[in-house]
């Protein structure tokens, strides 16, 4: 009777082991793929950085901000703190004075105001702080790297708000031009129910 106690023990040890081990291995091949699925996962993060490359222009710049012309994106920046940065890149750049003047007049001819600028000669790099109807921006030219024919044009702007529209005023806008010349009081024509009183 023991005897048969002890087998029916083991067996029921060696089914609840065995059920066990298929368990485990069931686990084992599940993490595999939601490994591998996490792992994708992490690869569409990795796309989706701040930094990564692209060639567009935000529809939040400036309207009228020069940008030299053969200028790369090289990169545009997520919001950080309501400000913005694009990169671009241009190869076989003229003399630094000619970039420098290409922007000073552009920012001026489209409104910008400048508020300091600086250039360091030695390191052949300019910047220049600016601000256009309360928002403020920053431009910096430095070379890229090591070769001295490419230049890296480096903005930072801030990005309008959308709640400040709400303060704004109602823009209104007449199309309505009265009879007359200016300074006349305009004769109108009686109306219906007048005409019936008279008669």
């Amino acid at each position: 009777m023991t005897a048969r106690k002890a087998d029916l023990f083991s067996s029921a040890l060696m089914l609840s082991v065995s059920v066990l081990m298929a368990g485990a291995l069931g686990a084992c091949r599940v993490s595999g793929p939601a490994k591998a699925a996490h792992a994708g996962s992490a690869k569409k993060t990795a796309s989706a950085s701040p930094y990564e490359t692209t060639n567009q222009i935000p529809s939040d710049l400036f309207k009228t901000m020069p940008i030299y012309p053969g200028s790369k994106v090289v990169h545009v920046r997520k919001p950080k703190g309501g400000m913005r940065e694009i990169v671009f890149e241009l190869n076989g750049a003229p003399a630094l004075d000619k970039l420098v003047s290409f922007y000073k007049d552009g920012l001026k001819k489209n409104n910008f105001i400048i508020t300091s600028s600086l250039m360091l000669r030695v390191r052949n790099t300019w910047s220049c702080d600016f601000h256009k109807q309360g928002r403020p921006g920053n431009i910096a030219l430095y070379p890229t790297g090591k070769d001295k024919s490419k230049m890296t044009i480096d903005l930072i702007y801030e990005i309008p708000s959308k709640s400040e529209q709400a303060f704004l005023a109602p823009v209104e806008k007449f199309d309505v031009i009265g009879p007359g010349r200016p300074g006349t009081v305009a004769q109108t024509a009686p109306n219906e129910n007048e005409k019936v009183k008279r008669n």
